[in-house]
């Protein structure tokens, strides 16, 4: 079950863990460098919590997908996002920024911006599909955001909630995901022998 969630200091090793599993070329597009794994772990370090929202994309108890949610400039947030290789095109960078933006929106932010590499086309494609605009020649993508309202407040805290809920359900049963991993190869293997 994939669900998503606000990140705090305490989920600080999740975060570096996941950075230091992004392929080569993942590096490179999320941190516009190829960075090694000093340079990862020293970035996870230097993580200012207040100055940052971070949400995450978890796949039972693990971490597939990041957003960091900057303020940059008055009225200005800066996005950047980062999700494993085997959950991409899937949906779930989109929804990290959609979820990104809604809370940046709600903090009072205007305009979310993201850069990305020259010829990547998964960034242009999330902000098009938000309501945002694209300049090629600088790669950089704006979306401009709604006015901070009630209503969409109540739709974060709701959200929070339910990804809150959602980790405890999937903390309480992890050890049955494991048990039911490991219990059924030997059932295969017992079934095996029996049909000889």
């Amino acid at each position: 079950m994939l669900y998503y969630r606000k990140l705090f200091a305490a989920d600080a090793p999740k975060i570096e863990a996941h950075f230091l599993d992004l392929s080569p070329e993942d590096r490179r597009r999320r941190f516009h460098s190829l960075l090694g794994d000093a340079a990862i772990r020293a970035y996870c370090r230097s993580f200012d919590w207040r100055a940052r929202a971070v949400i995450g994309a978890f796949d039972l108890d693990r971490l597939v997908g990041i957003a960091e949610c900057v303020r940059v400039a008055d009225g200005n947030v800066e996005i950047a996002v980062s999700v494993a290789a085997r959950r991409q095109h899937l949906g779930v960078g989109r929804e990290l920024v959609r979820r990104a933006a809604g809370s940046a929106a709600n903090s009072g932010a205007a305009v979310a911006v993201l850069d990305y590499t020259p010829g990547e086309s998964s960034i242009p494609h999330i902000a098009r599909s938000l309501g945002g605009d694209v300049d090629g020649t600088r790669s950089i993508a704006q979306i401009p955001l709604p006015a901070r309202h009630a209503a969409a407040q109540i739709e974060e805290l709701i959200e929070d909630f339910g990804g809150a809920l959602a980790g405890m359900v999937e903390a309480a049963l992890w050890p049955w995901h494991f048990a039911a991993g490991t219990a059924a190869p030997r059932a295969t293997i017992e079934r095996g022998i029996a049909e000889r």
